[in-house]
Order: structure tokens, then sequence, then C-alpha cells
């Protein structure tokens, strides 16, 4: 999808709901743009996507290989690599949860028997 949607080529820089919200629409216009209605030989012409060999065992490997790709590989040490404060906050809320009230009668154990 990185070669088709250009937000993919670089670090997405969105909160996490956001980010997710992106990937869902992205996914859904890839589907939608896939199907014959819409054209398929447009947006993905023949020989772009990789295809199972199925007389073989091996893959043919698409043209979309040979596009430039940037955004996820140099994704490192953004902003320090610290989640959003209001992240952080739940994931404390849920491990003070099941760690108290909502844990179960055998977790105690399963976490000794590792240690």
């Amino acid at each position: 999808m990185g070669a088709r949607f250009q937000i993919f080529r670089s670090p997405m820089r969105y909160d996490p709901h956001c980010a997710k919200e992106i990937v869902l629409a992205c996914c859904c216009l890839h589907n939608m743009l896939r199907s014959q209605i819409v054209g398929r030989a447009m947006y993905t012409p023949p020989n772009f996507l990789d295809e199972e060999d199925v007389f073989g065992d091996g893959m043919r490997l698409g043209d979309w290989r040979n596009e430039p790709v940037q955004g996820i590989m140099n994704f490192v040490h953004q902003g320090g690599n610290r989640h959003a404060n209001p992240a952080l906050r739940l994931r404390n809320m849920w491990s003070a949860y099941f760690n108290t009230v909502g844990a179960v009668p055998w977790q105690r154990k399963m976490i000794q028997d590792r240690g």
C-alpha cells in the first residue's frame, strides 16, 4: 500500500486513534480500487502485485517492489519513542485493575512459575 498511498512513505506522526483510522480508510480505498467495479487494471496494472506460482513452489515478485520506499525503515527515535500521556495513563489504569480487582485466581502462580 506504500506504493499507492503516499501517507505510508514517511513516518506517521498522529495519535494512535487517528493513525488507526487512516490505515483503515486506506485499506477500504485499496479494496474498493481493486474491485472489478472501479477498474482494477488502472489501480494495479498487470505484474504490479506479487503472485503465487501455482504450478511451482515460489512467488513472482511484483513491480511495486521497484518503487522507492523510505518511510517506515527510518522510523526510530521520533520524539523520544515515548507514548502520549493519555496512553500511559490508560496503561497504568489497566495495569492497576488487572493486578487487583480484575486479577484471575491463577495469575500469580503463572508469574511465579516463570521466575
